[in-house]
């Protein structure tokens, strides 16, 4: 079985563009980062917690389809 990859933007929480920094930056807890569309300044947590829900949500559709297709026929009646 291939296991799919998943990626999730980061994107801004005001204007919803992606957020793109330098390569080489490293964030941590507390930090904002100013989105080059709107300007705003995003806490860097709660973008965080923003792309995790979004990851799990892929997750989850994903595992949800893998089992129908699995168990498709599993239920249906026999005549």
């Amino acid at each position: 079985m291939d296991i799919p990859s998943f990626e999730v933007e980061l994107v801004c929480l005001f204007c919803g563009s992606p957020l793109k920094g330098p390569v080489d930056a490293q964030y941590t807890s507390g930090d904002l980062i100013e989105c080059n569309e709107c300007h705003e300044l995003n806490d860097y947590d709660s973008v965080l917690e923003v792309a995790k829900e979004k990851g799990i949500k892929q997750v989850k559709e994903k595992a949800q389809e893998h089992i129908q297709n699995e168990f498709k026929d599993l239920f249906k009646e026999k005549l």
